[in-house]
């Protein structure tokens, strides 16, 4: 039998030894442990965290509104509108309904679900609007 435990072969004074510095070490650990979770150091770090995240969002906040600014520096506030901007005009809304309603009737799922919605809000408010009036 060949001895590979090193534990086997020391002495009590090493294992002493061993077991203050093991002793030591869980102590130094726990103390840490102990500053670490401490009311007030928690407070600071989360005093900490939300006063970076409150400077970030703040940092984000003006630069976005400094690109809005310059996106829309012509004196007025309301944005100009592009060449390649799509215009819609009645006869091209009228020309997308039907476009809706003949996807619809191939059987598109999207095209199905929002003629059935717009139908089915149709029919809800022509009914409540039925009631009101029968109720005057």
């Amino acid at each position: 039998m060949s001895e590979n435990n090193s534990t086997a072969a020391a002495t009590p004074e090493e294992i002493e030894a061993r077991l203050a510095d093991l002793r030591a070490s869980v102590v130094s650990d726990v103390e840490e442990l102990t500053v670490r979770l401490a009311p007030n150091a928690l407070k600071a770090a989360a005093r900490t965290t939300a006063e970076s995240t409150v400077a970030d969002l703040r940092e984000r906040a003006e630069s976005t509104a400094a690109g809005l600014k310059a996106r829309f520096s012509g004196g007025t506030d309301t944005p100009s509108v592009s060449a390649d901007a799509p215009k819609y005009d009645s006869s091209s809304l009228l020309a997308r309904a039907r476009r809706l309603l003949d996807d619809a009737q191939d059987g598109d799922p999207q095209a199905l679900a929002l003629v059935t919605g717009a139908v089915a809000a149709l029919a809800g408010l022509s009914a409540i609007a039925l009631i009101k009036a029968l109720r005057r």
